[in-house]
């Protein structure tokens, strides 16, 4: 408390310089007075001497050497005879008096310089400590407000300023204000005028010199000018405020060329990624499309080829081909389709609770007569309600069954079961080539057709995928396991209500 005291007079003292060293000459005389006799009048200049001192520790060489001419006149008014004049009666007192202003300017003068050093190396530490406590602070994820209100809180604390507030284009050329501390505003005209001088690099001269909002700095990098950071103040901004809140501005400036770039690169990532889609889903589907639609035209082609010459079984033949390039068309569109609903997130789940065993059935309607003979079932009663929407899990389990049929020549299995936090797990189970455990987790990517699906012309690539995120977008998760002897086991989890 004494110490924060002690600080507040300095404080004071320190901004009414000149009128502080008359008010402590004027005080330390009245104090000394009544001391008068007890002192000899060749000694009060040692008192004197320590008020110059003090004056010269807080309030700087100019009130220091203010306070030794004042201390030397009174020092010869009050407590050298004849008291009350000037008048120096003893050639050994003016010689006392002389020598005491010299030694009092030259004492004010020494300790002032020192204050001022102090005073500067203290300045410039709270600024080096400013600049690093600002940079350490501002990082790539920094949401620009909280980057304007760091940067108010660093320029305020450290310069002689009312704050600060950032100033960002848009993309239509205009700036639009990153509210820092409550600062005044400016009118149309004035912003116009600071955005034209700001694109023309011209920030130093007038008109916007005399604006009411300050003094404007370009936040300027080697690519170009990021912005511009407004600084009001209340009188004229000392060279080296100046040059901090120049250091700031670079700083700033090159934070948001830093956070720039990384949207860029972000971007350019996501382009290119998009483009690796993009052409995946082109060839993906033009060879989905263009091989049922070119067995179709080979079909039809040969149908009238032959006219009246065909047998009908031979048109019957054709026509059951035909169906199945068709029901595979069908296929291939509806997954695109799908997917791009699910990516799109216009398919939302409309969850409610359903047995496992309605949704294996509803997987087994959809099947041919000879892939149902194919499928195996355990499904025990009692399982508990899976709560997810059904129409896309009855899509998701339709995709491994339909890749458990293709890639596996005997039969498979489909089964569930509850786990260990009471959900339901529905498994299919096949005997072919098995997943290596290095594609385990690629086989669910897009457009991703492992060593077995590279060999089968009817595999897209896109029925795991869709699983996968049929799956998540309802809360549940698919994995596969490896089956014995041989083979593959995809195990899809659903939720249950309670989960959710």
């Amino acid at each position: 408390m004494f110490a924060r005291l002690v600080d507040t007079v300095n404080m004071q003292i320190s901004r009414y310089g000149k009128t502080s060293a008359v008010l402590a000459v004027v005080l330390s005389t009245a104090a000394f007075l009544p001391f008068r006799s007890m002192l000899g009048r060749e000694q009060w200049g040692w008192p004197y001497l320590l008020v110059v001192g003090f004056i010269a520790g807080t309030a700087g060489i100019g009130p220091a050497v203010i306070s030794a001419g004042l201390t030397f006149l009174a020092w010869n008014f009050f407590f050298i005879p004849p008291y009350h004049t000037f008048h120096v009666a003893e050639s050994g007192d003016l010689l006392h008096l002389t020598a005491f202003l010299v030694v009092a300017v030259a004492v004010g003068t020494q300790t002032g310089r020192l204050r001022e050093r102090e005073e500067r190396a203290l300045k410039e530490e709270s600024r080096t400590s400013a600049l690093y406590d600002l940079s350490s602070r501002l990082v790539a994820e920094t949401p620009a407000e909280e980057m304007a209100e760091m940067v108010d809180q660093q320029v305020r604390s450290v310069a002689r300023v009312r704050g600060a507030r950032l100033w960002i284009p848009t993309k239509d050329d205009s700036l639009s204000p990153v509210q820092g501390s409550d600062l005044p505003g400016l009118s149309d005209a004035e912003i116009e005028c600071v955005r034209e001088q700001l694109w023309n690099h011209d920030l130093a001269g007038a008109p916007c010199d005399d604006l009411a909002g300050g003094v404007f700095l370009p936040l300027a990098t080697s690519s170009g000018v990021e912005g511009l950071l407004q600084v009001v103040v209340d009188e004229t901004l000392q060279r080296d405020d100046l040059t901090f809140l120049t250091s700031v501005a670079h700083l700033v400036a090159a934070f948001l060329e830093g956070r720039r770039m990384a949207d860029l690169a972000m971007r350019s990532a996501a382009a290119h990624e998009a483009e690796r889609l993009r052409t995946a889903l082109v060839s993906s589907v033009s060879h989905e499309l263009k091989t049922p639609l070119a067995s179709l035209t080979a079909a039809v082609t040969d149908l009238l080829e032959r006219g009246d010459s065909t047998s009908p079984e031979e048109v019957q033949a054709i026509l059951h081909g035909i169906t199945a390039d068709l029901d595979r068309l069908d296929r291939s569109i509806g997954d695109l389709l799908d997917l791009s609903r699910l990516e799109a997130q216009a398919w939302t789940p409309r969850p409610d609770e359903f047995e496992v065993g309605e949704l294996v059935g509803a997987v087994a309607s959809h099947l041919s007569d000879g892939a149902r003979a194919r499928i195996s079932f355990d499904v025990p009663a009692g399982l508990p309600l899976a709560f997810a929407d059904f129409v896309q899990t009855t899509r998701a389990l339709e995709h491994v069954v339909d890749n458990a049929l293709l890639y596996s020549k005997d039969d498979i299995v489909i089964g569930a079961h509850a786990d260990g936090m009471g959900a339901a797990v529905i498994w299919v189970q096949d005997a072919g080539p098995g997943v290596d455990d290095t594609e385990k987790q690629q086989v669910f990517d897009k457009f991703y057709r492992g060593a077995a699906g590279r060999a089968s012309k009817s595999s897209t690539g896109l029925g795991l995928s869709l699983t996968r995120q049929i799956l998540h977008a309802n809360g549940g998760s698919v994995w596969i396991e490896n089956a014995a002897p041989h083979g593959a086991r995809f195990v899809l989890r659903i939720p249950t209500a309670k989960e959710l």
